[in-house]
């Protein structure tokens, strides 16, 4: 397995597709490969377990940690003959779903981030059909909420099931779970408590307040919750800036009636107590769509500063859409063949620690440009290709190392490009990687 994934990681060079004989050249290997997604043995969990638990154990040391989840489709469409896909999407196109926990370690007060990797992973389908048992939907394609809430494979409890394994933070560590809307849970808000996480999870359901009768609820009360000031924040592109104004306040959420399910009786869950941060935008055209934000979370909020980081800690869930572009556009894990969907779902975990690792570098290049290589970020032979290929002005830093990889792969280094893409860079590594491998069989002989 270890051999298949540094197969993975290094490509095969050019313009090569997501399917494992692009990647892997050589026919033999790419026949064993093939033999060992074929054993049962080798399934996804037990893949991405080794990687989760190196993560897990990095927790451990003192620090600021935040864990993003997020779920992703990932399509296959053309597999028509694929055994185990179900769909994803209204127009009945076959594919998995995937659900991610990233762990992002923070340094506030130097303004950095470390990625770690990923605490877990889930690959699942959804069926094709309703189970006979379940009772009728309440509209075309869609299941009652009473039914949902009863069943025990409800989707959401993947949002929970990760971080409930991993136990809760150790002594001089915290915590903060990073979800967007789909992440509204109330069971959520709970197991936060219980556990001892802290929480930045963007709104998604009008929630009721303790002891208000009608109305319209949570998200009514945050747009009239007390304004704490304005803050610039900076676009996705880096080139601009938006004005939000914040208001914040403390809200009891009323407890929502569940219907009896893995034991526990029907009956009301205890209201729970939290802060809710929002976050208008107000340099928009009057006649644009109003940009909101509407956080719920259980860290401080009284001062504009406190809310100040609860968006920063929010805005760093572009992290994960970066780990799934990197999946899906650069390693284009939607283009493989395989037949069923347990060895695409091994591919799958194997292809998104590779993209952990090509994230890393990425970040590293942004996050701190001007420090040196090390040896823990290139190895001899990757180091004095690169120097022939693009020297550097000087000693060799994290940002130069980028470009040079990126270089490889068409990118052209211009000013007005901006950062490259993740097709450029896996096309630029996978290059790298053939000509390490050359340099290195020239110098054994």
């Amino acid at each position: 397995m270890i051999q298949f994934a540094a197969a993975l990681a290094q490509g095969g060079g050019g313009d090569c597709g997501g399917t494992i004989t692009s990647v892997i050249r050589d026919r033999h290997q790419a026949k064993a490969a093939y033999r060992l997604l074929d054993s049962e043995h080798v399934t996804h969990d037990a893949v991405v377990a080794g990687h989760g638990a190196a993560v897990l154990e990095a927790t451990a040391a003192p620090g600021d940690y935040l864990l993003i989840e997020d779920t992703t489709a990932i399509a296959y469409p053309s597999l028509k003959q694929t055994k185990g896909l179900g769909p994803i999407g209204e127009d009945f196109t076959r594919g998995l779903w995937a659900h991610q926990t990233l762990v992002v370690k923070m340094d506030w007060a130097g303004d950095r981030q470390e990625l770690l990797g990923l605490l877990g992973q889930k690959v699942w389908a959804r069926p094709v059909d309703r189970p006979g048992e379940r009772p009728p939907s309440t509209g075309p394609g869609k299941e009652s909420g009473h039914a949902r809430q009863s069943r025990e494979d409800r989707e959401s409890q993947r949002w929970m099931k990760t971080l409930e394994q991993a136990g809760g933070p150790m002594t001089d560590t915290t915590w903060t779970y990073v979800a967007d809307r789909e992440s509204d849970i109330y069971e959520l808000f709970l197991d936060a408590w219980l556990h001892g996480w802290s929480y930045v999870i963007r709104a998604s359901h009008a929630r009721a307040l303790a002891g208000v009768e009608g109305g319209d609820g949570l998200l009514c009360a945050a747009a009239q919750a007390p304004v704490k000031g304005a803050i610039d924040v900076t676009r996705g592109d880096g080139d601009s800036t938006l004005r939000l104004q914040v208001r914040a306040a403390t809200m009891t959420l009323r407890g929502p009636k569940r219907p009896s399910s893995d034991g526990i009786p029907e009956g009301k869950l205890p209201d729970h107590t939290l802060n809710v941060v929002h976050a208008l935008r107000t340099d928009g055209p009057a006649d644009g769509e109003a940009a909101c934000w509407i956080l719920l979370t259980d860290l401080p909020v009284d001062t504009l500063a406190q809310c100040q980081r609860v968006l920063a800690i929010y805005r760093r869930r572009w992290l994960v859409e970066e780990l799934h572009k990197a999946l899906k556009t650069g390693l284009k894990v939607e283009e493989s063949q395989l037949s069923d969907a347990r060895r695409l779902g091994v591919l799958i975990g194997v292809l998104s620690v590779v993209a952990v690792f090509l994230l890393q570098h990425k970040l590293a290049a942004r996050s701190d440009p001007k420090s040196p290589l090390t040896d823990g970020h290139a190895d001899g032979s990757t180091l004095a290709v690169l120097r022939k290929v693009d020297p550097p002005d000087g000693p060799p830093t994290r940002r130069w190392y980028w470009l040079a990889i990126a270089k490889l792969g068409g990118f052209q280094s211009r000013p007005s490009d901006g950062d490259p893409g993740w097709l450029t860079l896996w096309r630029g590594w996978q290059t790298l990687m053939i000509l390490v491998r050359g340099y290195e069989l020239a110098i054994k002989t």
